[in-house]
């Protein structure tokens, strides 16, 4: 039941931010890596893989600067795979997070710069070593990347998972991703 509220809930979210007009997303894929406390304490830790597939859909919402530079609201949605190397249990979750992003043209390119908070459901509330205290998490996301040809994406981000003291325990975790993204 709480599975399908939430599916639910992240639909109807969603659905809100749909500009009026018709716009074709981008569809994404990241690969990073998430370590322990005591990562630099222990030598030979696996770091925690991280995948994350997901879709990035524009919005009407645009505030342009001097003509060149503009600040966009963009909504990412998707779900990820994150392997747990100390608990031997992969995690799997979803995502729904909007993203203001600042573009800045440079020759033919675009360079910009992203922040955003969205939310996360996982499956489990321990990763690594860590007691994330709720399956329910907000997500913090800072981006930095490069738009090419206008059709494609590439870009570093660290993505931070906790749920901001909601819970008894809130240890969080960081996941440090390499994105590429493909417009349609």
């Amino acid at each position: 039941m709480t599975k399908l509220f939430f599916t639910l809930f992240i639909t109807l979210v969603f659905s809100a931010f749909i500009p009026k007009q018709s716009y074709s997303g981008e569809l994404s894929i990241s690969v990073g890596e998430g370590k322990s406390r005591w990562y630099f304490k222990d030598e030979g830790e696996l770091p925690s893989q991280a995948y994350r597939i997901g879709y990035i859909h524009p919005t009407d919402y645009e505030w342009q600067f001097k003509n060149t530079t503009y600040i966009k609201l963009e909504l990412e949605a998707g779900i990820y795979h994150w392997s747990d190397t100390w608990l031997d249990k992969d995690k799997y979750g979803v995502y729904i997070n909007p993203m203001w992003r600042y573009y800045v043209p440079i020759w033919s390119q675009k360079v910009y710069f992203g922040a955003g908070i969205g939310l996360s459901y996982t499956n489990d509330d321990h990763l690594i070593d860590r007691e994330l205290g709720s399956r329910i998490l907000f997500e913090d996301k800072f981006e930095a990347g490069l738009v090419i040809a206008n059709k494609h994406r590439i870009s570093i981000s660290v993505n931070h998972y906790s749920n901001a003291n909601l819970a008894d325990v809130n240890h969080g975790v960081n996941f440090y991703y390499f994105n590429y993204a493909y417009s349609l």
